[in-house]
């Protein structure tokens, strides 16, 4: 798309804006991922469909090819990465055999009403045996185990290869006949659940045909030890597509151990202090690890280290790029990024290079970004601070559409470094640009447990924080800066 493309688009934006018709964002999707022509396109103007990838595989050149097949089947594909399918795959390969397609690495509330509520089947290619036997129990506590529990209650068609629950690092010769009876069990169970199991190589060869789930009024519980349906009460929109998938009433522990469990999942763990010292990161790593936070945000010198503590544990390691005013070349931000993914980053917060985007130096604000996007090489999620408070509202939409189209997963509001942080009306902004399929970050000046419920209200995903046990608890903190 070129940047003629873009500064119409933009236009277009804020002139809805300022006549106060901003539509909303299930109606009108800026899919810029897309590299299809209808810009404005939404779901029901054709069939779409859903391709969800929960790791790798022997076979992945078939993955792939089935990919291709069936992004060109429909008029709008989705393709929804798990971490793991991130590691072992790469953003930039699926890129390259599903043209057109949007790819979800994160979830939000849009995504059940808008995205999965909407397509019109749901394709695994690839399924793990971790994935396959949450989803048997109806475990729904991640991207790929709510994409297919949530699918089923929604009634949409679920196709999946069976090739991949075998352990792919194991021959399926070499595993216990126990163990294969155990895996064919679940599968059993998968197929019972409305779910059409096939090998990959015939994958795309099989015609959805409609499944609804039978929904008799009854009572969940949803408690801590996840007895009925395992969500263990830590996911407020998975609750909400309960509802929506049939459950007529929900009892759930929440509020365990004093903190808010829902609001701490969004939270990046922070500390980018230059004073920060070994013990003050060995610290925020535990607490991070005890409060179940969705990241560090650190330094990038103090990646390994936090890999280190951190690894086995769900919290991932995030770092930061061409910190704190985004004024070094894309070459530099380039290595940066390579080093702290050489070191453990999972996730990499860049800054972008703001006075080019003031300036209205498109070609430099988009070899910024997409330089950190390619030395990630899927291999590391990407955020991308725009530094919202120096901006207009038109370079924050033209910013975001940048941020889009080069492929990164999230943008972000501030550095908290700079003359003010994150606002609510910029996350909204934000999120109407971006449609339901990207990640928001909102980061700088958020202390509060009612600021930061706000800014997700608005339309943020991840929320940026050093006062983040301060927020869970509910407790009022004056500290410094993010």
């Amino acid at each position: 798309m070129s940047n003629e493309m873009i500064q119409k688009i933009t236009e277009e934006v804020m002139r809805k804006l300022n006549q106060e018709d901003l539509s909303p964002v299930k109606q009108t999707n800026l899919n810029i991922q897309s590299s299809k022509k209808n810009l404005n396109y939404t779901i029901s103007s054709g069939k779409s469909a859903l391709i969800l990838l929960c790791g790798g595989n022997k076979e992945i050149q078939e993955v792939m090819r089935q990919i291709e097949i069936i992004s060109k089947a429909y008029t709008h594909t989705y393709v929804v990465m798990t971490h793991a399918a991130i590691k072992l795959i790469g953003i930039p390969d699926i890129r390259k055999v599903s043209e057109g397609a949007t790819i979800i690495t994160e979830f939000s509330e849009e995504y059940f009403d808008d995205i999965l509520g909407r397509v019109d089947v749901i394709y695994v290619p690839i399924l793990s045996l971790n994935t396959a036997a949450k989803v048997a129990l109806l475990n729904a506590d991640s991207l790929g185990t709510i994409t297919l529990v949530f699918g089923l209650m929604y009634g949409k068609p679920v196709i999946a290869a069976h090739n991949s629950i075998y352990c792919c690092q194991i021959e399926k010769e070499q595993v216990p006949p126990i163990m294969i009876r155990r895996i064919e069990g679940i599968i059993d169970q998968l197929t019972s659940m409305g779910i059409t199991m096939v090998n990959i190589h015939s994958l795309s060869d099989q015609q959805p045909s409609p499944y609804t789930p039978t929904t008799p009024e009854r009572s969940y519980t949803v408690g801590t030890a996840g007895k009925d349906i395992g969500l263990d009460g830590k996911s407020q929109v998975a609750v909400k597509a309960l509802v929506n998938g049939g459950a007529a009433r929900i009892t759930s522990e929440t509020g365990i151990n004093g903190y808010d469990m829902d609001l701490a999942q969004y939270i990046d763990h922070t500390n980018l202090r230059a004073d920060a010292t070994e013990d003050e990161i060995k610290q925020l790593c535990e607490e991070a690890a005890n409060y179940k936070f969705a990241s560090v945000c650190i330094n990038p010198t103090n990646v390994s280290k936090a890999a280190k503590i951190l690894k086995g544990s769900s919290v991932k390691v995030c770092t930061v790029i061409g910190f704190p005013l985004g004024a070094t070349t894309p070459t530099v931000k380039a290595i940066e990024t390579r080093d702290a993914v050489a070191n453990g980053a999972e996730e990499v917060d860049m800054v972008i290079n703001v006075g080019a985007l003031k300036s209205g130096n498109d070609d430099l604000v988009r070899e910024d970004i997409e330089a950190v996007v390619n030395a990630a090489a899927g291999k590391a999620i990407v955020k991308v601070i725009l530094e919202t408070a120096l901006l207009t509202k038109e370079q924050i939409v033209k910013g975001s559409l940048f941020t889009k189209l080069s492929g990164a997963d999230f943008v972000k509001t501030s550095t908290g470094f700079s003359t003010a942080g994150a606002l609510v009306e910029d996350i909204a902004l934000m999120r109407k640009t971006v449609g339901p399929e990207m990640g928001i970050k909102a980061a700088g000046g958020i202390r509060t447990h009612e600021i930061a419920e706000d800014m997700i209200k608005a339309g943020a995903t991840r929320i940026g924080a050093s006062a983040s046990i301060a927020i869970v608890k509910e407790t009022d903190t004056k500290s410094g800066k993010y």
